[in-house]
């Protein structure tokens, strides 16, 4: 099974959902705007990814953070941060099996979806 995180009117995810349909693979997208992540979800990737790479530190919603919400550091404070303002999360998420891919890269998904 192929999820998707990310956002509905989001181009690269837009993307990632057309390649996905041209190549017969079907997949569950999930608007992190409306599909509200779980605090296990959020660690998992921020385990296997860091939070470096989770974040979305170019986008409009990290520069309307305040310093001190940007200097958090604490997991748990991370993951609320995320849930609270999910276009924070960079995008899209593919999750397939134990893997996880962050944006979109034709050659990365055909590797991951052996295409």
């Amino acid at each position: 099974m192929i999820s998707i995180f990310g956002l509905k009117n989001c181009s690269t995810c837009v993307k990632a959902q057309q390649w996905l349909s041209t190549h017969g693979l079907s997949f569950t997208f999930y608007d992190v705007r409306q599909t509200a992540l779980s605090a296990e979800q959020l660690r998992q990737w921020a385990e296997q990814l860091g939070w470096d790479r989770l974040l979305n530190k170019r986008s409009q919603t990290w520069r309307g953070l305040s310093d001190e919400q940007k200097s958090l550091t604490d997991t748990q404070d991370l993951i609320k941060l995320v849930q609270s303002y999910p276009s924070l999360m960079k995008r899209p998420l593919l999750v397939y099996q134990q893997t996880i891919l962050l944006g979109f890269n034709e050659i990365e998904y055909t590797q991951l979806l052996k295409q």
